[in-house]
């Protein structure tokens, strides 16, 4: 009797190891991506990943919008973020773990399209999927 109890035991907690496993890898955070969107009122670029890696995606999106600081000690923003030099004007909404940045064609130039898209293209080489 006692080896159908163990053998129960044993069952159950590979069952509730398989279970945390799916869940783990299930979650929103796990997940990896990234996406461009254009049409005549917007483009955005859309990432996900792992919170964890934040601090790097923060680094590198203030270093590419430099002089203005969009995140500095800060781990959720948004705000509008205006470079008058380049006329530059994007919305950045942000948390550990997502980054969205949107443009309207309509207020900026050619240059400052293509920046974005650049941005997009260098967070590939900054966040790590897992």
């Amino acid at each position: 009797m006692k080896k159908i109890y163990l053998l129960l035991a044993v069952a159950l907690l590979c069952l509730v190891i398989s279970a945390a496993t799916f869940v783990h890898f299930s979650a929103s955070y796990s997940s990896t991506s990234s996406s461009y969107t254009a049409n005549a009122t917007a483009v955005t670029i859309k990432a996900t990943y792992n919170p964890e890696q934040a601090p790097l995606v923060e680094k590198y999106v203030d270093s590419c919008l430099q002089p203005v600081v969009v995140f500095g000690t800060a781990h959720k923003v948004n705000k509008d973020i205006a470079i008058n030099e380049s006329q530059l004007l994007y919305h950045v909404k942000a948390s550990p773990g997502t980054l969205t940045i949107t443009a309207s064609p309509k207020e900026n130039d050619r240059h400052s399209l293509d920046k974005l898209r650049n941005i997009l293209d260098g967070l590939g080489s900054v966040i790590k999927p897992y």
